[in-house]
């Protein structure tokens, strides 16, 4: 990597174009340079960049470059979104937020730096609801930061769930049915189906050849969830 993006608090999180391992899985739309618009149908900007845990391997967030009227600035702004709070567009290459634009205009800028998890506690705060973000609005951000870095589960939140939005678009790429497993005529490819709880990565492997990981709970850790 280009940056060491390890923070104080053990956050992470790194712009997938600067670590050299890993790539969107092949079947998986790379959304980079799409439009992104908000919930009112404006259009607000374009995904800049893909961030990703460095820990989990999973995409953690849309780093979206904003239009400068959404940014209300005549320089580069750049925001970040919660992967699982945004969708793809069907049939359009065309990403969607859950937040109006106005509200967009709120949303802290991303500075290309080190993602604290201070930082993910504030952009976290605009996207969930309920009232775990009714605490997060009056709680101080120290102390919010403080609880976040307490807390295991940081990212169990549909908030940050990749599957929400990568599978609208590769559903339709693989088998449905449960065990299944496809080839192409040529018997190159090889499809395998997803459960709801996978979790696929693509590496660089040492001869040079992508691996592409799937990464299924055991039987237990499905169970207690």
């Amino acid at each position: 990597m280009a940056k060491d993006y390890e923070t104080a608090d053990g956050s992470r999180i790194a712009p997938l174009g600067e670590v050299d391992d890993f790539e969107v899985a092949e079947g998986y739309p790379d959304v980079r340079g799409w439009r992104v618009d908000s919930a009112d149908g404006v259009e607000i900007g374009k995904v800049h960049e893909l961030l990703v845990d460095l820990d989990a391997m999973r995409t953690r967030y849309l780093d979206v470059r904003l239009t400068n009227e959404v940014a209300a600035a005549p320089e580069d702004r750049d925001v970040l979104v919660p992967i699982g709070a945004a969708n793809v567009q069907q049939d359009h290459d065309v990403v969607r937020i859950p937040l109006t634009a106005e509200r967009v205009g709120l949303l802290p800028p991303y500075l290309h730096g080190p993602v604290t998890r201070e930082d993910e506690y504030e952009v976290r705060r605009h996207f969930t609801f309920g009232r775990a973000a009714a605490a997060g609005a009056v709680a101080a951000p120290a102390e919010a930061a403080s609880a976040a870095r307490e807390s295991r589960d940081f990212y169990d939140n549909e908030a940050y769930d990749d599957r929400r939005f990568f599978t609208s678009r590769q559903a339709t790429k693989v088998s449905d049915a449960p065990g299944d497993v496809s080839r192409s005529a040529s018997e190159s490819e090889v499809r395998v189906p997803l459960q709801a709880d996978d979790s696929v990565v693509v590496k660089r492997g040492e001869n040079g050849q992508d691996e592409i990981i799937i990464r299924r709970p055991r039987s237990d850790e499905r169970s207690a969830t």
